[in-house]
């Protein structure tokens, strides 16, 4: 998509949201001016902190032709025509990218935020743990204390039960000594050291009922470094001091990613407790050298030009990591580029490096099928070919040849979702194998891919981080082997 050239005129055009002061670009430029000035007068009396200046808060920005924000890093946002609506400090025209306004400067998708040294950074965490439109009935395990907005503080003996159900965005929550209805109702142990339970397992901090519509979304809420407690044991199954360094690894990762989610400051939550962010298993799933990990590494994030990087890893790269563009489409991140995970692979000490799956014609014509690339299973395979690869060996492309039929082709970043893997028919493991035809007088009989690798490829290696570990690299070089350009820059110290 090319730039558009010239001078893009911005004026202020009447909100929907309320009234606009003005409508004169001058007035803009003198607007603009005084939200920075009083921005910075902010920022040096109480840090820096997002703007909440009132006339900041509503007003519409239009365009007469496409424009930018040009973001304080020296990247852009991407091209639009459309007004941007300002409200509350977010742009209520965009979800994503999202667009605010902190201290004068415009950032896109938590990513461009500064968050260091910034006392209005949050350090709480919203896992969503349940969404559902069913009534929610359990039995809470320990003394509990019910709290809301407009719910005074109410204690509970432990083995009360509650019922939980949602109606026109209003919950219910039924008890022993009567109903509290709310948007949004919190429960919380009524003793330090005890743990509230959900669903047959136990978390730390507390569980909110919140009210979207007529479902109910069960929440944990909880102090950040708690909630890695729950994250990093399932991120890396290697419980020994030879792995440490690793699980160090893991843990700057995982709380890099979950500080980007939190910044993205979304309605109800701030990340899943499945794979879909990261996975986590609260209380029951922390270990004493996981846990160990994450209080060594306190606060301590991946931050590039001094914002927080965004991370990615997998399982086993197979010997050398893909550029991101190469796998989630044209970004350009310097430090998310392919790299070598070593002379040999460290990660060639794994089960995972080097697999292999068989297939019929038939079952190759049926992934096609499902695909959505043919529209009937009566084809004939005549050939599969790779007819050129990335550095680190992945396929650009996967082209398929089927008799009376134009070639097929498969971008690389989709190969894995196309040809699935005979074990589970998940995605196919990697994208970097050989392919061997097997033929007769008939044609193809069978087909053999052999590959290296498990996983998109793009970022930390886990396995090669654990080998590295072994051998000695400490957790900080590790992470700048896999995220060159990075730093190690501690967030927040409490």
């Amino acid at each position: 998509m090319g730039q558009h050239k010239g001078n893009v005129p911005l004026k202020l055009v009447p909100s929907p949201f309320g009234k606009t002061t003005s409508r004169t670009p001058l007035f803009t430029v003198i607007f603009l001016a005084a939200c920075s000035f009083c921005a910075a007068i902010f920022s040096f009396a109480f840090g820096t902190a997002p703007v909440k200046s009132s006339s900041l808060t509503k007003f519409t920005l239009a365009s007469a032709a496409p424009f930018q924000f040009k973001l304080l890093d020296g990247s852009s946002s991407a091209l639009s025509t459309q007004p941007l609506r300002f409200l509350g400090g977010t742009s209520s025209a965009f979800s994503t990218p999202l667009l605010r306004f902190f201290s004068g400067s415009v950032s896109i998708n938590g990513a461009g935020q500064s968050l260091l040294n910034n006392p209005s950074l949050r350090q709480n965490i919203r896992v969503i743990l349940d969404d559902t439109d069913k009534q929610i009935s359990y039995e809470v395990k320990i003394p509990f204390v019910i709290y809301g907005e407009k719910i005074a503080e109410t204690e509970f003996e432990e083995g009360s039960e509650v019922s939980v159900k949602s109606v026109g965005g209003i919950v219910t929550v039924s008890t022993p000594k009567g109903e509290y209805t709310g948007r949004l109702i919190r429960l919380r142990a009524k003793l330090q050291d005890e743990y509230l339970n959900y669903n047959k397992k136990y978390f730390r901090g507390e569980i909110w009922f919140q009210a979207q519509n007529s479902r109910t979304l069960v929440i944990n809420y909880l102090d950040l470094e708690d909630y890695l407690l729950g994250v990093v044991p399932l991120e890396i199954g290697l419980k020994d001091n030879h792995y440490f360094e690793a699980l160090k690894c893991a843990a700057v990762a995982a709380r890099t990613f979950a500080i980007n989610r939190i910044w993205e400051n979304r309605a109800f939550y701030d990340v899943t407790a499945t794979v879909k962010d990261q996975a986590y298993g609260g209380l029951d799933v922390e270990t004493g050298i996981d846990s160990r990990s994450v209080i060594e590494t306190t606060g301590y994030i991946l931050t590039y030009k001094s914002k927080p990087a965004i991370v990615f890893y997998s399982a086993n790269c197979g010997g050398y990591t893909e550029d991101i563009a190469n796998v989630f489409g044209p970004v350009n991140l310097p430090y998310l580029k392919g790299v070598q995970d070593g002379d040999p692979p460290y990660c060639e000490r794994s089960p995972s490096f080097r697999w292999s799956e068989n297939y019929t014609p038939a079952e190759i014509i049926r992934f096609l099928f499902d695909a959505k690339y043919i529209k009937s299973l009566n084809y004939i395979l005549e050939n599969l070919e790779i007819p050129e690869r990335y550095t680190s060996g992945r396929a650009k492309s996967l082209i398929v040849r089927l008799k009376e039929h134009k070639p097929i082709v498969i971008p690389g970043n989709k190969i894995r979702e196309v040809i699935k893997s005979k074990k589970d028919n998940s995605i196919l493991r990697s994208s970097n194998f050989e392919i061997e035809i097997v033929k007769n007088g008939n044609g193809v009989t069978k087909i053999k891919l052999t590959g290296k690798g498990n996983g998109h490829g793009v970022g930390m290696c886990q396995w090669g981080a654990l080998n590295q570990s072994r051998a000695g690299v400490p957790y900080n070089e590790i992470l700048q082997h896999y995220f060159p350009g990075t730093e190690l820059t501690q967030a927040y110290t409490n």
